[in-house]
């Protein structure tokens, strides 16, 4: 009987823990799959811009003083901030991926304690009886 009360505390503590692991694996895969759409949105507009810049500097040729010369920002890809933001929605595309294969595991691990736990304390059930 010990051992049955010891096994369904074990069993409870278990589906505790994994409730509130899978509330935060879902609200961190949550928050990166929204960061990643407005990084998207964010990039979308800044390269707009910048085209819109470099078109606009081509038609202007070098008519405008040096010190007067419009505003071209840090659009290079490789550095700046669009490549800024490219690093970042890569990373947080990568947290999604890492969290979801993560949950996916914790879930099996769960799954797989429960129903070996089961079958013990079912054995034990039977044995007592």
């Amino acid at each position: 009987a010990k051992e049955q009360a010891a096994l369904a505390e074990a069993m409870a503590e278990a589906t505790a823990d994994r409730q509130k692991e899978k509330a935060t694996n879902e609200a961190t895969i949550k928050d990166a799959v929204a960061a990643q759409e407005a990084l998207k949105k964010a990039l979308e507009i800044l390269r707009e811009f910048y085209s819109s810049v470099a078109e606009t500097s081509l038609l202007q040729g070098k008519k405008q003083v040096p010190e007067m010369a419009a505003y071209k920002g840090m659009g290079g890809s490789s550095k700046g901030v669009i490549g800024m933001l490219e690093v970042i929605e890569s990373d947080f595309s990568r947290l999604e991926t890492d969290t979801r294969a993560s949950e996916d595991q914790a879930a099996s691990e769960y799954k797989k304690f429960m129903s070996d736990s089961e079958a013990a304390k079912n054995t034990k059930h039977k044995r007592e009886v």
